[in-house]
């Protein structure tokens, strides 16, 4: 079989390594030296892909591409028919031994049968010959089926080409079987493509991009496999069984297969049906699916090149082997093995529910319950599981009472997969339908409000919820805290945060339970925004921790985060980020993410952050999560704001807020135009700045907008409006003494000293620095050192100021935010200090992550520390570390000490005076 291209036109995915062997033997050719390559691996993995790349990047040779087919592998010479039929008219150069050798090859003369020793000198140097001309390439699949006769004479050449400027390749399947070239200077051993590699590949074959439990099981299936991955329908998941693989690449592994005894194929069929089994349950259903078929445990040895065995685990070595075996066996016999499967051991719900699933036809109701309790079971393991045993349950159920309730289970459970196609036309079967049960109506209401909240506008998801909120108030709490936790979701979004507050207070939440808990939690939210005290109680930030659910735990992520436990909110994002990684729900992976770059962002890593919001941008997208889209372009906005990369955020910026108005999504706008406030506050334009945050903490947009309270004072103190700033305070002061955050609090202080008489704003400075080293906002407390400075300045303290303006200088710094340190070199040059300008520009031609390598270097970190801290690896900062030397001129970690700290000083400390 000849592979099947893994390219698109122009392109290869995943071959970097094996490309540049044969780019290097090719290149070799090119010089007069010859050699030769064996590319070697299973069928479909894209060996004459390969090949053909090869071929298409030899400019300036001759190629020769041969293409040994199995009905020739019996007529001697065929291979080397297919070889030097270009160069028949040559013949006539060669001495007359050799070209009549040549000439019986090919039937032109009468004679005996050739002898192989002329015809393999003869070969060599018609080649040669060839060669003479133009440096030859020739390229030889599936060389495991090339007659004997020719392998003998291409082993020949092989083995005395390197004197030629010849490159031979050959692409051989050992899982074939069949002898084939041996000698080749250069092993190319093709295995799966890595799974970022294999996704591209899928993406460019599809155009579009698939839901994540589509791309999910096409690529497990496919094992790395180029052609399976071409070849594989994209469809719903196949309650477990393998998908159906293309007929050739059936055939080519059956062949491994059809090598053993029939009771041994009809185990391996049982083994296809149930994908990994346990020996035990396996022996079992064997003795149900054919009463004479009794496995032994060597068996498990004879089939050792088809299966790996784990502990008393049995599957397949190679996932496409399980395809091949599946549906090479007849559609009754697979429901056979499904149905003996289901009956070998009735413990496990989940499992035979599956196998259920496959073999019972039309309406069953018994089947559609089983279905329905191993669905609710598996949602906590495996989601996909539970959405394809929910959609059966729908498909099998006879009582048409039970087909709403099994509808919404089968959308919630799509959700969660985040297939939000089906989650629609679930939902459309559900329209007309009389929803008796007032659970089940709660829960329309939730799949319908939280579809609104990912694609449409916010204000009309909390209209949704509103509609029923005092339906849900009366269900028990456990009924109704997911709509509950949803509109607090959307009001953070948009308006409405103190009709939640009212809501809430109705709400008995004396309880231990995790509703109780859950609701405590909103309210405490709801009353740190009105400035009071959250009315926890004692244990319960501790007792989110105790979550599983992914989608909970992101939920909590923000709680926490807002009620100002910060560290424990990090924690919260970490694991939250880890179960919906694990169990594939990517709307709770988007939740989670962008609570992540929040806390990397005020963090200072930069970096990571913004990282995690291309990660969570990719994921929206692949999933078509159109507000959390709009949502990852507005923290990559401001992260480009905070940076101070001002021609690269203004145009993204006013992009935003253009689409987040016509999509009615506030919480990008808010985003935008944060980052257009910070960048005018940074360059010292605060009208501008006003401009841009005055909106945000005004009527609509107060509520999400607590954050930019202290930008918008700082904008109105520098243009002496501080009547502009004193409402804004009231609130802000009032929020930060409810919360627990001291980052918040430092913040406060700074928004009083910047509105106080001089004396009274240095104690207010003091008391914010000191909170700042309690909490982890590197960006803002070098803010506040930078106001601080200033204002010492102005008191003409100077010597005083210095201290904060180096502290905050090298803040701004190390972080790579460039606009606010040039912020604080403005302060020092107006004290007469000069920047060392031979150290500042070394140290300028450094990119934000190596000038944040450099500083951490120069305070001690070894590379692993470093390496943990920017989220890198050891490899990685070594890489940087290289071209920092060579940037800086340095030669070792203590000269580049001496420079980051030379710099930091120079820029603040070089040659100063006061005047």
């Amino acid at each position: 079989m000849t592979d099947t291209a893994i390219s698109s036109p122009g392109k290869l995915y995943g071959r970097d390594r094996e490309r540049a062997a044969l780019a290097a033997l090719v290149g070799r050719a090119r010089a007069g030296e010859g050699g030769s390559a064996i590319v070697s691996g299973e069928p479909g993995i894209g060996k004459s892909a390969l090949l053909d790349d090869a071929g298409d990047n030899a400019a300036g040779m001759r190629v020769i591409r041969v293409h040994c087919a199995v009905s020739e592998a019996d007529m001697a010479f065929a291979t080397l028919h297919q070889l030097l039929l270009p160069g028949l008219d040559l013949l006539h150069f060669l001495p007359e031994p050799l070209s009549d050798a040549l000439r019986a090859v090919f039937g032109l003369s009468d004679g005996r049968a050739p002898n192989p020793r002329p015809v393999g000198s003869a070969t060599l140097s018609l080649l040669s010959r060839m060669a003479g001309e133009r440096p030859l390439l020739i390229l030889v699949d599936d060389a495991h089926r090339a007659d004997s006769a020719s392998i003998e004479i291409l082993e020949f050449v092989v083995r005395r080409v390197r004197a030629a400027p010849i490159a031979m390749v050959f692409a051989v399947c050992p899982e074939d079987g069949g002898r084939s070239v041996r000698g080749g200077e250069v092993e190319v051993r093709l295995r799966g493509l890595d799974r970022p590699s294999a996704r591209e590949l899928l993406l460019d074959r599809l155009g579009r991009r698939p839901t994540p439990a589509q791309e999910h099981e096409v690529l497990t299936a496919a094992g790395g496999n180029p052609l399976a991955i071409k070849g594989f329908p994209v469809v719903r998941p196949l309650m477990g069984r393998p998908l159906p693989i293309a007929e050739r690449l059936r055939l080519a592994f059956a062949r491994r297969v059809a090598r053993h005894r029939e009771p041994l194929r009809q185990l391996l069929l049982l083994i296809a049906a149930e994908g990994e089994c346990c020996w035990n349950v396996l022996c079992c259903a064997a003795t149900l699916f054919e009463p004479d078929l009794r496995p032994q445990q060597d068996w498990l040895v004879t089939l050792d090149d088809l299966i790996v065995v784990d502990g008393s685990t049995v599957g397949f070595r190679h996932p496409l082997v399980r395809s091949a075996v599946y549906y090479g066996a007849a559609p009754s016999a697979r429901k056979r093995a499904h149905r003996a499967l289901a009956a070998a051991d009735g413990a496990d719900v989940v499992r035979r529910a599956r196998h259920l699933g496959q073999f019972v036809e039309g309406r069953d109701e018994a089947a559609a319950e089983e279905c329905e309790r191993a669905a609710r079971i598996a949602a906590c393991s495996s989601p996909l599981t539970a959405a394809v045993l929910s959609d059966r349950a729908v498909e099998l159920g006879e009582l048409r009472a039970a087909r709403p309730r099994r509808l919404v289970a089968s959308a919630t459970a799509w959700w969660r997969v985040g297939d939000f196609d089906r989650v629609e036309s679930a939902l459309a079967c559900i329209d007309g339908a009389d929803l008796r049960d007032g659970t089940t109506r709660l829960r329309v209401m939730w799949l319908r409000a939280a579809m609104e909240l990912r694609f449409g506008r916010p204000a009309d998801a909390v209209a949704m919820v509103r509609t029923v909120l005092d339906t849900a108030v009366k269900a028990p709490l456990q009924q109704s805290i997911p709509l509950l936790l949803l509109l607090q979701e959307a009001c953070s979004a948009t308006v409405g945060r103190d009709e939640l507050s009212d809501v809430m207070d109705r709400l008995p939440l004396a309880g231990s339970g995790e509703a109780d808990l859950l609701g405590r939690m909103v309210r405490g939210c709801c009353r740190v925004r009105e400035g009071k005290d959250p009315g926890l109680h004692p244990g319960d930030v501790a007792a989110v921790e105790q979550l599983t659910d992914p989608g909970l735990l992101s939920w909590a992520t923000g709680a926490v985060w807002e009620l100002g436990h910060r560290a424990r909110a990090r924690r919260l994002s970490r694991s939250a980020m880890r179960q919906a990684r694990r169990l594939m729900t990517p709307v709770y992976l988007v939740s989670a993410l962008r609570h992540a770059v929040d806390h990397e962002s005020a963090s200072g890593h930069f970096d990571a952050a913004e990282a995690l919001a291309e990660e969570g941008l990719q994921v929206a997208e692949a999933t078509g999560q159109r507000n959390a889209i709009l949502g990852f372009r507005g923290c990559l906005v401001v992260l480009a704001a905070l940076r101070g990369r001002e021609s690269q955020a203004l145009p993204l910026a006013r992009e935003l807020i253009a689409d987040a108005l016509s999509q009615g999504v506030p919480d990008a706008v808010i985003a935008a135009r944060r980052a257009l406030g910070l960048l005018d506050l940074a360059a010292g334009r605060p009208e501008q700045a006003l401009v841009h945050f005055g909106p945000l903490v005004d009527g609509a947009y107060r509520a999400p907008a607590m954050a930019d309270v202290p930008d918008l004072i700082e904008a109105a103190v520098q243009l002496d409006r501080p009547d502009l700033a004193t409402e804004p305070l009231a609130l802000f002061t009032r929020w930060a003494k409810a919360t627990a955050a001291p980052e918040s609090q430092a913040l406060a202080a700074r928004c009083r000293a910047l509105l106080s008489p001089a004396d009274v704003a240095t104690t207010e400075f003091l008391r914010a620095v000191a909170l700042h080293e309690r909490g982890d906002q590197p960006l803002e407390t070098a803010r506040t050192l930078l106001l601080f400075g200033r204002h010492l300045r102005r008191r003409r303290r100077r010597s005083q100021a210095r201290t904060p303006l180096r502290a905050a200088l090298a803040g701004f710094h190390s972080l790579g935010a460039t606009l606010w340190a040039e912020r604080a070199r403005d302060e020092l040059r107006a004290m007469g200090e000069t920047v060392n300008s031979r150290a500042a520009g070394r140290m300028s031609a450094l990119t934000p992550q190596e000038l944040r390598i450099a500083t951490a270097v120069s305070q001690g970190s070894t590379n692993r520390d470093i390496a943990a801290q920017l989220f890198l690896s050891h490899r990685t900062v070594d890489h940087h570390l290289r071209k920092i030397f060579r940037k800086t001129g340095v030669g070792s970690r203590a000269e580049l000490t001496r420079l980051v700290l030379t710099d930091n000083d120079g820029d603040a400390n070089s040659e100063s005076r006061e005047p």
